[in-house]
């Protein structure tokens, strides 16, 4: 009976795993097809001003469309806020006039930028699309990389001095220092203010998507054009599906990207008590359990991770000492004086 019941076990176990692969599988199927979609359309030839369907079924593509640009947005955002923020704690000659600057630039709207950079975008591919998706994503960009540089940075100031002293003790290099000690301790920072800005994202879409500069239209497939035309026209039940779309955009975003996000960050929370609860995401708990993306983790990320961080290790302090040729005659010396003592 008992091995029937661990046999049965087992078996569901298998196939839970089984399925897990091919969820990931198909996820990472779709997003490589997504990537090349974007792409092709993207580098295809430039289109004067997009038309606009009013339609329900054009809302998953618009929404694929806007949450492309608000994704890549928010990588730039996230690279140019930890380069940003760890060249300001760690240079104190440049540290006051850069943190001045991310303020002015915070205090700056978004829609100031708008013209210069649209037409400078679309200067840079007159022939093609890419310019004024450019345009709309360094948009999205300034919306939401102020409030991510000041975090990263107020947690590198903030790094208890402990930590600091136990990595000079153990030499380690400004990578490792970065890598072990610093950029964990502002993940959790990194994380919640993530979700901060990308929710300001959302708020400026409207306008990325649909900007008119005099007669020259650059009107972009999104949620925020699908809105703003069925505002324009008036369409209660076409404003009511864009609203219904990007509420469920939102909420697929909380529950695939950001809830994993902040189980994973979890691990990184330097605290002196221990908690009761501690954050779950079933999404990474799916991610973790999978065997396919187990296999990957284990050939190809943490081998080439391994060589990158051993690679820009700190050499050691000493090298080690040759050795002396001067003890090898004493020795020798100390056994035959040893030899000819005599007995007293």
């Amino acid at each position: 009976m008992a091995l029937g019941l661990f046999s049965s076990s087992v078996i569901r176990e298998r196939n839970w795993s089984w399925l897990v692969d091919v969820l990931v599988f198909a996820v990472v199927a779709a997003g490589i097809y997504g990537v090349l979609n974007v792409a092709h359309y993207w580098f295809g030839e430039a289109t004067p001003a997009a038309e606009i369907s009013q339609s329900p079924r054009a809302l998953p593509l618009y929404a694929f469309y806007s949450l492309v640009r608000i994704g890549i947005a928010y990588v730039l955002s996230l690279v140019f806020a930890i380069g940003y923020g760890y060249i300001a704690a760690h240079q104190p000659r440049l540290q006051s006039v850069m943190i001045a600057a991310l303020d002015i630039l915070q205090s700056i709207p978004v829609l100031s930028f708008l013209p210069a950079v649209m037409l400078a975008m679309v200067a840079l591919f007159p022939s093609r699309q890419l310019g004024v998706e450019l345009g709309s994503i360094i948009l999205i960009f300034t919306g939401q990389v102020w409030n991510i540089a000041f975090s990263f940075y107020s947690s590198l100031k903030s790094i208890p001095r402990e930590l600091q002293e136990a990595s000079a003790i153990y030499g380690f290099s400004k990578w490792q220092n970065f890598i072990e000690l610093e950029l964990p301790f502002g993940v959790i920072g990194l994380v919640w203010n993530s979700i901060v800005s990308v929710a300001s994202g959302w708020f400026f879409l409207m306008a990325c998507e649909m900007f008119v500069l005099g007669k020259r239209d650059f009107r972009l497939p999104g949620l925020g054009s699908y809105l703003q035309t069925a505002a324009s026209a008036g369409d209660t039940a076409s404003i009511l599906w864009g609203l219904g779309a990007m509420i469920a955009v939102i909420v697929l975003l909380d529950q695939l990207v950001w809830r994993p996000a902040i189980a994973w960050s979890d691990r990184f929370k330097f605290e002196q008590v221990e908690r009761s609860s501690v954050p779950q995401s079933p999404i990474l708990y799916i991610f973790r359990h999978s065997g396919a993306f187990r296999w990957l983790r284990e050939r190809a990320f943490t081998p080439a991770w391994d060589r990158l961080t051993s690679g820009m290790a700190a050499p050691p302090r000493t090298a080690p000492r040759k050795p002396s040729r001067v003890a090898p005659l004493l020795a020798r010396a100390a056994a035959v004086a040893a030899r000819n003592r005599t007995p007293t």
